[in-house]
Order: C-alpha cells, then structure tokens, then sequence
C-alpha cells in the first residue's frame, strides 16, 4: 500500500553535488532495462550520466558540456536509435534540443526550430525515436530522433495561448499526447485524422 505509515522507515542512500549551478531535471533510463541503474540530471550547461552502484553510491559516467556557455538545460529525456542505442535528449533556454549518444559519449544531433525556451521533453513509451517538446514559444513539436524531423506542430488556432510547461504521452495510445501550460488549460491532442 502507498498510505503513509510511521512504521515505514528511509535513509539517504548517496549523495553528490555538482556544480554550483540548480539542477532542474532527473531521469532515470526506462528505455533498455540492461541500464536500469543508469539515471542523468540537468543543469546549466551540463547533462551528467550517473550508476546507481549495489554499495548505494553513485558513480558519474560521463558530463556533456554544451559549447553554449549560457545554455541551462531544463528538461530531458531518454530515447533510443534504431538500432537501440541509449541516447538522452535534453533542451533549455537556448532552444536548441541536444540528443546525446550514451554509447560514444559525443553529440549524435541538434534540433533547431522552437523559437524560445523549452520546458519539458517526453518520449514516446511505445516508440522511443519519437520525441515531443513543450516550449515558451506555446508550442509543442513532435520529433524523430533518427532521422532530425520535426514531424508535427501543435499551435496556432486552438493552441496554446501562453508558454507550455508541460507535455506527455498517453501511455498505450501512440498517437494522443497532453499538453498544459501558463494559459490555464489542458490541451489533449490526437493525430489520428
């Protein structure tokens, strides 16, 4: 059961500072369980991968700096190539999505089409090479890592009126996703024609 209960009891397992700027997202890595241990934050200009070791301690993998010293990453999340590569896709103030191969530890590509901050980023559960992006730009885009298109624009006449803040998957419905943000409203979306 998920009620609170006194008897239950907890303890810090680890702990690691980075940095001296916040971090503003965690994510654990749901695509290959082969990486069940493996989780990565966001925070300034930097994307840290992590292991969870058996001992509660946490071991740093790998740091991706971003050549955009002003860049403060926001929001990420774990994909997959084709071929089931791990990647991580992660995106901030400077717009740009930045999607990171975990495997050679370089950038595999960029996206460019937002016009101002990003605020989230969630892959889609059925399909990992599909990502959606919710920007202050109050729109939200849907992306193929793979091939670096952007496949869908969700704006304009019957968008968003204000900055999104956040964006999701329907967990079994490939093709509807939610949106919400600063305009006060839900927006549930479908692509089906």
């Amino acid at each position: 059961s998920l009620a609170p209960s006194r008897s239950r009891e907890y303890k810090l397992c680890s702990k690691h500072t980075e940095g001296k700027r916040p971090l503003y997202a965690i994510g654990f890595n749901f695509i290959d369980a082969r990486y069940y241990d493996v989780f990565a934050t966001v925070g300034g200009n930097r994307v840290t991968t992590y292991r969870g070791l058996p001992d509660g301690n946490l071991a740093v993998l790998q740091a991706y700096i971003d050549a955009d010293d002003a860049q403060s990453f926001y929001t990420l999340s774990w994909a997959c190539d084709l071929d089931g590569t791990p990647l991580l896709v992660a995106a901030g103030s400077n717009a740009v999505i930045r999607v990171i191969n975990c495997a050679t530890e370089k950038l595999f590509k960029s996206f460019l089409g937002h016009g101002d901050s990003i605020n989230e980023i969630r892959t889609q559960p059925l399909k990992p090479s599909l990502f959606i992006s919710a920007s202050k730009d109050e729109s939200v885009r849907l992306w193929n890592v793979h091939t670096g298109i952007c496949i869908l624009i969700f704006a304009g006449g019957g968008g968003h009126r204000n900055e999104v803040l956040s964006v999701d998957f329907h967990p079994s419905d490939i093709y509807r996703i939610a949106s919400c943000g600063m305009d006060n409203t839900v927006k549930i979306w479908s692509m089906k024609g």
